[in-house]
């Protein structure tokens, strides 16, 4: 369907009424709603027309995370990606959506590449997966992130998880990041953070403080 600023993108149902929406411009997911509310967060000045990536949602970091020899990020939130799949398996819908090199990409990175991602929707939960096969007769390295913006009241929002974590706080020098440990069970916001967390489990718990546990 057409979405901000008439960019297509792709719109997943369930039965249970949760719903996700994806961007087919950088591939994003902006939208994943369960009871109505909204997980994730768009920036309010975020840019729908095409040229620039969307800030916020699920956007893409590959095939460079962070700043480089390429542009912030690499070029993937700012490629129109193709869906090749799409079903439905007992209610809950999924598509796959695929992005190839083509003279753009090759400018930053000089490589053949598939990356494919999917996307699955059920009652209560989003799935991602991210498949990047090489192409080319040379081998290559990249970095790849799904760079989450989640919706949360930040007075109340907390991740539960990380307790005994190395960490590498930005907040003193951003270029010179202060090494440490996680100490707390839950970790909260009273102030700004830029903290690298190391070895993290698989799986943390998030409390958005709206009421909502991810």
């Amino acid at each position: 369907t057409e979405g901000i600023g008439k960019l297509p993108k792709v719109v997943l149902r369930t039965g249970k009424g949760s719903e996700a929406e994806v961007y087919l411009y950088g591939g994003c997911v902006t939208s994943w709603k369960v009871s109505n509310n909204d997980l994730l967060y768009v920036r309010p000045d975020a840019v729908f027309n095409g040229q620039k990536p969307i800030s916020g949602g699920i956007p893409h970091c590959f095939p460079q995370f962070g700043p480089g020899p390429m542009q912030q990020h690499g070029f993937a939130r700012n490629m129109n990606w193709d869906v090749v799949d799409q079903k439905s398996i007992e209610g809950n819908p999924s598509i796959t959506l695929e992005l190839k090199d083509n003279p753009y990409s090759r400018s930053m990175w000089d490589y053949s590449f598939q990356a494919l991602y999917t996307v699955i929707l059920s009652a209560n939960s989003l799935s991602t997966k991210l498949i990047i096969t090489n192409k080319d007769k040379k081998p290559f390295s990249f970095s790849s992130a799904l760079h989450t913006y989640f919706r949360a009241s930040v007075a109340g929002a907390s991740v539960n998880g990380l307790k005994g974590c190395k960490t590498l706080n930005k907040v003193p020098d951003p270029s010179n990041p202060t090494k440490g440990k996680e100490e707390r069970e839950v970790v909260n916001f009273p102030g700004f953070v830029d903290c690298i967390y190391l070895d993290a489990s698989k799986e943390l718990e998030l409390n958005n403080g709206l009421g909502g546990m991810i």
